[in-house]
């Protein structure tokens, strides 16, 4: 495998800051002693003309006490030679000998140590960079063959380590999604493939509350700095918490929609066995039609009520996907109130298609399923691919599903708002599918506006 991107800080990459940092004190210590020695042997009156005149500027006072003292004119103050002077004895001439050879020793032997430590620690900090490479290694090839348990400790092992920092080389995106697939289970994966299931999800539902707390935690510990607007921090999580809750009400929906067509086709095939072995028997002789006609109505009335039932079961399933929709824009309007939120093209994105799809939500499954079963239809005759705004008014019968329409037409006004946002806001020449608008979102944005207007004329007439 090829090597992956350390999760280190730039500045930790280097030689330790600690040996530098002790370095410098032991440097400005010796500083210090040679300050004191030069300061209380080499004194400014060796270097002056021993024929001057009171060079020093001594009061006549001092030049009294030094005559007493048998001291010269030229001489410093003994307090500023000998310390606590005249409670301490001078020092003896013989001493500077020998603070000049210990000091010497000393300068040496603290080299020597500079030395060792700075070729210990240089060797340390390599051995622990090569580790946390192998680490990193491991969980990107872990999570690559579907191995979410060793993943998860080489994740814990990275995360513990001081030099780790979680926002850098997306280690905090990879957190999240050894969360979301813990428990994951290459056999069943295997078996639901063998079932020939058309749906699979990625990750769990039941791990979607652990996924939460981890991003409000980086979140809370990590936020927006605007003087800092380069680091990894809370702008970054919050479009990534969203989209991985938007993703898990999609997916609960398809998983439940498939289960329930499942259910319904082996009700149907169970129906067909029970028909092909009595209803029809009416049927084969001649005599018999008025039996044959009341079975016919029987069966018509027992397709009506299945109807209905799968109906209304269809309807359940969308009213809370519906439900969890809503308190998922319900957050985002909130954190996007506040700046920079409120301007970031992630989110706007990101809120603009969740209103596509919290419009759709609002339809019910007889308004839907009579579109489904109509629209090849109809995009056979147009060959454009429009909307089937005007089939889904045709179709609509009772004021709830008129105002599910009309709930839907104020959704996609909110995501064109959103989109143009976006793309007010994007950079001329930006490639598609990066950042940018799409061509279909760029199309929904440039809708005629003769059109909505002619639209909601209808629906007045």
């Amino acid at each position: 495998m090829g090597p992956f991107a350390l999760p280190v800080p730039g500045y930790r990459l280097g030689a330790h800051h600690r040996l530098n940092k002790r370095k410098k004190t032991e440097d400005s210590q010796e500083n210090e002693e040679e300050v004191w020695i030069d300061s209380e042997w080499n004194t400014p009156s060796s270097r002056l003309p021993s024929d001057s005149i009171n060079p020093l500027s001594h009061t006549p006072d001092t030049l009294r006490q030094f005559a007493v003292a048998g001291l010269s004119p030229a001489d410093e103050t003994p307090s500023k030679t000998n310390p606590l002077f005249p409670h301490k004895p001078l020092r003896p001439e013989g001493k500077e000998s020998r603070r000049r050879g210990t000091t010497t020793g000393k300068d040496d032997g603290s080299a020597a140590e500079n030395a060792a430590a700075g070729d210990t620690a240089s060797k340390q900090h390599a051995e622990r960079l090569k580790h946390l490479s192998t680490l990193t290694a491991i969980l990107h090839r872990c999570l690559a063959e579907g191995d979410i348990q060793r993943a998860k400790r080489a994740f814990g092992l990275l995360v513990r380590t001081k030099d780790v920092d979680i926002r850098q080389a997306g280690l905090w995106a990879i957190g999240s999604e050894i969360l979301m697939r813990d428990g994951e289970n290459e056999r069943e994966r295997g078996r639901e493939r063998d079932k020939g299931l058309l749906f699979r999800r990625w990750g769990a539902a039941a791990n979607i509350e652990k996924v939460k707390s981890y991003f409000e935690t980086l979140i809370q510990q990590h936020p927006h700095d605007p003087h800092r607007p380069h680091l990894t921090s809370a702008l970054d999580f919050w479009p990534a918490l969203f989209g991985i809750e938007v993703y898990n009400v999609d997916a609960e929906m398809r998983a439940a929609a498939l289960h329930l067509a499942q259910q319904q086709e082996s009700r149907e095939a169970e129906g067909e066995e029970e028909d092909g072995g009595d209803g029809y028997g009416y049927g084969l002789d001649a005599d018999m039609a008025y039996p044959d006609e009341t079975f016919e109505s029987r069966r018509e009335s027992a397709e009506g009520a299945r109807r209905e039932e799968m109906y209304a079961a269809r309807d359940e399933i969308r009213l809370r996907a519906l439900a969890a929709a809503e308190a998922i824009a319900k957050q985002m309007d909130q954190v996007m109130e506040n700046a920079p939120y409120g301007a970031h093209r992630g989110l706007l994105r990101l809120r603009a298609h969740l209103a596509l799809f919290v419009g759709d939500l609002c339809l019910p499954a007889r308004l839907t399923d009579d579109d489904n079963s109509r629209g090849e239809e109809k995009r056979g005759k147009k060959g454009k691919g429009k909307s089937s705004e005007d089939e889904l008014r045709m179709r609509a019968e009772t004021a709830e599903e008129h105002a599910a329409l009309a709930r839907r037409r104020d959704e996609q006004d909110r995501a064109r708002t959103l989109f143009r946002k976006v793309l007010d806001g994007g950079v001329e020449g930006e490639a598609e599918g990066e950042g940018g608008a799409d061509s279909w979102v760029r199309k929904f944005v440039d809708e005629s506006e003769d059109d909505e207007i002619d639209e909601r004329g209808d629906d007045e007439w």
